[in-house]
C-alpha cells in the first residue's frame, strides 16, 4: 500500500493498543497518549470524560448522506448511542468523546486527526468519529487519505472487497483499480467536488469493507449509521449483495430513519438480482447468468466435433479405446454453490422457450432430452468463496466413476486447485476406469478466468498428452472490440500498472475501474443539486445525467482528461447530460434490471516462450449472440484456441 500505508504513524489500520502501556512503545510521537478502541489518541483526562455531564453534543442525525465537519448541537441534543448524561446524550460513533461541560470534542476533520494521532476520523456534531475498523480496514485514495479528509465536508462512499492479502488489505484487484478512479477524480478537480452551496470543494473518499463474510450487517451498520454513505461500490456475491441491499430495506432502518442506498456492483448478477425489485438502487456492471451460459451452450458446440475427432484419432491408434461412431460424447457438469455459478447451471438445463440459446445441447439434442440421459450428469461441490476449505469430494468420486469427455467447470477456485490435480493424476494410472479414453476437456467458468490455480496446474500438467492448457476453454465477459474503446483501455491499462507495484494480474480488470466512475459521477450529478445526498438522488442522476440515452447528452470517455470539464458542467447546468463511455464501451444497460449487456468470447491459457509463465488469453474467440457463433478477433486467434 503506498501513502498512507508507508509508516505505522499513518497505519490506516486502527488495532494499535490494547492497553494505555502499548502506546508510549509506539515511538515519541505516541507521549501523552492512552488506548481507546485499540486507538492510541491524546490523553484528554482532567479536560473531560467519555461523556458529557451537562449537556452533551449531539449524536449523528442518522439518514443524511455526508460526514460533514464544524458544529454542534445545543443542550438536549439526541443520539442514536452513548451514555445517557443530565440534559442530553453522548455523541455517537467511535471515538465519541465530548469535553467537559457539554463541549464539542472536534470542530474540524483536522480537530478529529490530530486528537487520534493521524488515524482517519471526521469531525461529525462535535464529536469524533472513526471511518476504519476492522470490518472495514481500508480509505481510498490511499496517496492523500489524511489529507482530503483535513478538507471541510467530504463525502465518504461505501465499498465492499474480497481481501485475501492479510498483510496489504489494499492488494486485491478491484481496490487497485478503485483507488486509481477516486484518485483521478480528486486530482483532476484540484480537490473535489464543487459544493451545491458554493462552499469549498468537496472530496471523495471511499471506505472499504471486508466483502469476504457471511454477514454484512456489521459493515452496513457502520456505513449506514456511522458515516452514512449514499452509495455502495462493491464486489460482494450474490448472495451478500442481496443481504445488504435488504438491511436498507429493513424495517428496523428505515424506521430508524435510514436513507436508500444505491449499490453499483462491479460484477455480474445472478437471476434474483437481476429480478429484483430494487427501484432501480442496484446496478452491475456485467451482465446476467444467461450471458454466459448462451456462450457456454455455444462454445461446446464449437469444441464437440474437436473432441470427437482427438477420440477418434485415440480409437484409431488403439483399438481398446472407445469408438467415437458407435459411443456418444459423454458431457458432466460441475457447479458450484456459488449463486452465479448455481444460476448458469440452471439455465443451461432448463428449457427457456424465451431463451432457446441458453440451454445445453450435444449429440444433436439438448442435455436433458431422454436421448442424453446417459451421456450428461451434473453434480455440485462446494465454492471455496464460501468454504474453507472447499469441499468437493462428490465431485472428485463423480468424475471417476463416470469419467465424461467434456467436463463443464461452472464452478470457481476450488476447481483447477482441488478438482483438476487429483484427476489428472487420476487419470495417470492405467488401471482406473478412465483407461479407454482420452483424457477429458475443460469448458470453464468466467470465474476460473485468472486464477492463479490453474495457472499452477497448467504448469504442473503440462507434459501430459495432450497438455492441460491444450484441453482447456473458457466463456468470459469481452473486452470492448471498437477502436474508440480500445484506446481507453490502453491508455487506462498504462495508468493503472504505473500505480501499481504488485504482482496481480491487471489486464482485463477494467470492469472495475468503469464501475468505480460511473459511481463517482453519479455522486457529482447528485451532489450538484443536494448537500446531503441520499441513494435516490444518486439513482437519479447515474439514470438521468450519467447514462443518459437523450439525443443531446455529451460523450464523455472515463479517464482522468475529462473530469474537470464535466464535474463543471454537472454542477454548473442541471440540463447537461453526458454518455459515459467507459473501457468496456457506451453504457448498454437493460435499464429494467439495472444490468449491462455485455459482449462475450472464449478465453484459453498458454506458456509465454519469452518468460516462461502462464498467461491468460483474453477474448481469444468473440461470440455474436444473433448468429449464436464465433468470430476471430481482428488481433488473431490466440495459440492455445487454434485448435478449436
Amino acid at each position: 500500500m503506498s501513502g498512507a500505508g508507508c509508516s505505522f504513524l499513518y497505519d490506516l489500520n486502527t488495532t494499535q493498543c490494547e492497553v494505555d502501556s502499548d502506546c508510549p512503545a509506539l515511538g515519541t510521537q505516541f507521549a501523552n497518549t492512552v488506548c481507546r478502541n485499540r486507538v492510541c489518541v491524546k490523553d484528554t483526562a482532567g479536560t473531560g470524560g467519555t461523556s458529557s455531564t451537562n449537556g452533551g453534543s449531539a449524536g449523528s442525525s442518522k439518514g443524511g448522506a455526508t460526514v460533514t465537519s464544524g458544529g454542534m448541537d445545543t443542550l438536549g441534543g439526541s443520539s442514536q448511542g452513548g451514555a445517557l448524561n443530565a440534559g442530553g446524550s453522548a455523541g455517537t460513533g467511535i471515538g465519541a468523546e465530548a469535553g467537559a461541560g457539554g463541549q464539542p470534542e472536534c470542530v474540524t476533520n483536522g480537530d478529529c486527526i490530530d486528537l487520534h494521532v493521524d488515524q482517519p476520523y471526521v469531525c461529525k456534531s462535535g464529536a469524533c468519529q472513526a471511518l476504519t475498523n476492522d470490518d472495514c480496514p481500508v480509505l481510498i485514495p490511499t496517496n492523500k487519505t489524511l489529507e482530503l479528509l483535513r478538507k471541510s465536508d467530504p463525502i465518504v462512499l461505501g465499498a465492499f472487497a474480497s481481501m485475501t492479502n492479510a498483510q496489504d488489505p489494499h492488494d486485491t484487484q478491484a481496490i487497485i483499480n478503485w483507488d486509481l478512479a477516486f484518485d483521478e477524480l480528486n486530482s483532476s478537480t484540484l480537490g473535489g467536488l464543487p459544493s451545491s452551496n458554493g462552499g469549498d470543494l468537496r472530496p471523495v473518499l471511499g471506505l472499504v469493507c471486508q466483502g469476504k463474510t457471511t454477514d454484512v450487517s456489521a459493515s452496513m451498520t457502520h456505513l449506514t449509521h456511522d458515516v452514512e454513505v449514499p452509495a455502495v461500490l462493491t464486489t460482494l456475491s450474490a448472495d451478500n449483495l442481496y443481504a445488504a441491499f435488504n438491511f436498507t430495506r429493513s424495517t428496523e432502518y428505515t424506521t430508524g430513519g435510514g436513507q436508500p442506498v444505491f449499490f453499483m456492483s462491479t460484477g455480474s448478477a445472478d437471476l434474483r438480482l437481476a429480478n429484483m425489485k430494487d427501484d432501480g438502487l442496484v446496478w452491475h456492471m456485467l451482465g446476467d447468468p444467461r450471458v454466459l451460459a448462451a456462450t457456454t451452450v455455444a462454445l461446446l458446440k464449437r469444441i464437440e466435433p474437436v473432441v470427437n475427432a482427438k477420440r477418434k484419432e485415440a480409437f484409431m491408434a488403439n483399438s481398446a479405446m472407445e469408438d467415437p461412431d458407435s459411443v456418444p460424447l459423454r458431457v458432466t457438469l460441475v457447479y458450484s454453490d456459488d449463486p452465479t455459478m448455481t444460476d448458469i447451471a440452471t439455465v443451461l438445463t432448463t428449457d427457456d422457450t424465451a431463451h432457446p440459446e441458453t440451454l445445453l445441447w450435444f449429440n444433436g439434442q439438448a442435455a436433458i432430452d431422454p436421448g442424453n440421459a446417459a451421456n450428461f450428469r451434473q453434480v455440485q461441490i462446494q465454492s471455496a468463496k464460501y468454504h474453507t476449505p472447499a469441499n468437493v469430494a462428490n465431485g472428485l468420486t463423480e468424475l471417476e466413476t463416470n469419467p465424461p469427455h467434456v467436463i463443464l467447470a461452472i464452478a470457481t477456485s476450488e476447481f483447477p486447485q482441488s478438482v483438476v490435480p487429483p484427476l489428472e493424476t487420476y487419470w495417470d494410472n492405467p488401471a482406473n476406469s478412465t483407461k479407454n479414453q482420452p483424457r477429458p476437456y475443460y469448458l470453464m467458468s468466467h470465474f476460473i478466468y485468472n486464477t492463479s490455480q490453474l495457472q499452477t496446474v497448467a504448469a504442473q500438467y503440462a507434459t501430459r498428452t495432450p497438455p492441460l492448457n491444450a484441453r482447456i476453454v473458457g466463456v468470459n465477459y469481452a473486452q470492448a472490440q471498437d477502436d474508440h474503446s480500445k484506446r481507453l483501455y490502453t491508455s487506462y491499462l498504462g495508468r493503472l500498472q504505473n500505480s501499481y507495484a504488485g504482482t496481480l494480474p491487471l489486464d482485463g480488470t477494467e470492469n472495475y475501474y468503469d464501475g468505480a466512475y460511473s459511481l463517482l459521477y453519479a455522486v457529482a450529478a447528485a451532489a450538484a443539486a443536494r448537500t446531503t445526498p441520499t441513494g435516490n438522488n444518486v439513482r437519479d442522476g447515474l439514470e438521468d445525467r450519467i447514462f443518459s440515452t437523450s439525443t443531446d447528452a455529451v460523450t464523455v470517455d472515463v479517464g482522468p482528461s475529462p473530469i474537470g470539464g464535466a464535474v463543471g458542467s454537472l454542477n454548473s447546468n442541471f440540463a447537461y447530460k453526458m454518455s459515459l463511455w467507459g473501457n468496456m464501451g457506451p453504457p448498454n444497460f437493460d435499464r429494467g434490471s439495472g444490468t449491462r449487456l455485455s459482449a462475450s468470447s472464449a478465453w484459453c491459457i498458454q506458456k509465454n516462450a519469452a518468460n516462461s509463465a502462464w498467461e491468460y488469453q483474453a477474448d481469444g474467440l468473440l461470440y455474436d449472440p444473433k448468429t449464436k457463433t464465433f468470430s476471430y478477433p481482428t488481433t488473431g486467434v490466440p495459440t492455445c484456441l487454434q485448435g478449436f
